[in-house]
């Protein structure tokens, strides 16, 4: 999942500002396959367990020395909508646990900070990305 220049993020009781991108990616940890007698090609493929991991980029225009921690532990929040259209604006919601603070300086881009996080379920079950309708929601 890509979104671009959502407005802010929340982090717990931080608001990040500024944000340019969030990108939440998934990976198969663990896959298995099978195969039977009949032929050569793969009969059964799962991924029984998975890594949700999101990014959050992030324009730094100011010195900030509140920038989150790895092993910080938080609701991370944010509303985002098409550009254009009649979809409905939708919140994206996922308990997350910060792994990596990163920090670039260059002419073309300026600062950037990039947060990388890992998105925990709350049974081992549910998906630890919720997305629902955000109307009414500020």
């Amino acid at each position: 999942m890509l979104i671009l220049s959502p407005r802010t993020v929340r982090f717990g009781g931080a608001e990040w500002e500024d944000v340019t991108a969030v990108i939440i990616d998934r990976q198969a940890k663990r896959t298995v396959t099978e195969w039977s007698d009949l032929g050569p090609h793969t009969v059964l493929a799962d991924a029984p367990e998975q890594l949700v991991t999101v990014r959050v980029v992030q324009q730094v225009a100011r010195d900030d020395v509140g920038t989150p921690v790895p092993g910080e532990s938080a609701e991370l929040a944010f509303a985002t909508a098409p550009a254009g259209g009649d979809s409905p604006r939708r919140r994206v919601r996922a308990e997350c646990v910060v792994t990596d603070v990163t920090h670039e300086l260059s002419l073309r881009n300026g600062a950037v900070r990039t947060v990388k996080l890992v998105a925990v379920s709350s049974d081992g079950a549910t998906d630890p990305v919720t997305v629902e309708d955000a109307d009414g929601i500020d």
